[in-house]
């Protein structure tokens, strides 16, 4: 690379990249759920899009560098010295991030804390915790450690549901709901009450038990915590 127009040419076409997997993840998410079908589909587009920020950047930085490499060298040395840390962190964090498992909302254990995923970012996570919110740098999960805890047994639920469509037409429309996880049981048992149903299934990490009623409630299936229902 000679001239700053190859340089810039360059940071065109690695951000036109990006944009293209941005948007095709964005209406691949868009059909999946349209369609009734697992997001675990979007694991390995999201995986990509996660790795390809880091590499898009070293392209660019070894671009910046070839333009003269001593001055420019010394300058991405001098710049990634003083935010080491940062980068520490960025980079903890992607190989935290990169796992399927993790997820907002999935349990999870960092040395003494304990928590919920509430939110996930590039430096670090904020876990939801019973002293409430507290705020983790991804770098010191590799002095704590960082675990991700069984919580099949919080997540399997059971709900009785009230509606007048046919058995079969339910069973289609809940087994194929995304939050439900896969290869665990769901069962959807009759009751004595007519148009009463018992439902017994788990959720997938991470996934919201509220998005799961809302789509009942849409599907004209009442729910409650009884089997008896209000007229």
């Amino acid at each position: 690379m000679t001239a700053w127009n190859d340089l810039f040419f360059l940071i065109l076409t690695v951000s036109g990249a990006y944009l293209v997997l941005s948007v095709s993840f964005l209406l691949l998410s868009q059909y999946l759920k349209k369609k009734r079908i697992s997001e675990r589909n979007l694991f390995l587009l999201r995986r990509i899009r996660l790795l390809y920020k880091p590499i898009a950047w070293l392209i660019v930085i070894g671009g910046f560098v070839s333009l003269d490499p001593l001055p420019h060298g010394f300058l991405v040395l001098l710049i990634s010295a003083l935010g080491f840390r940062q980068l520490e962190n960025y980079v903890s964090g992607l190989v935290i991030r990169s796992s399927a498992m993790v997820a907002e909302g999935t349990l999870v254990q960092a040395g003494k804390i304990k928590g919920r995923i509430h939110k996930i970012a590039s430096l670090g996570m904020a876990i939801g915790t019973d002293q409430g919110e507290r705020w983790v740098w991804y770098k010191s999960f590799d002095k704590a450690g960082f675990t991700l805890v069984s919580n099949q047994a919080a997540q399997q639920r059971a709900i009785y549901l009230k509606s007048k469509l046919p058995y079969s037409e339910m069973k289609t429309l809940i087994f194929a709901h995304p939050v439900l996880a896969l290869g665990k049981e769901i069962r959807l048992k009759k009751m004595n009450t007519e148009h009463v149903y018992l439902l017994h299934y788990t959720l997938a990490k991470g996934a919201s038990n509220e998005d799961l009623i809302n789509f009942l409630h849409e599907n004209e299936m009442a729910t409650n915590n009884s089997e008896k229902f209000e007229n």
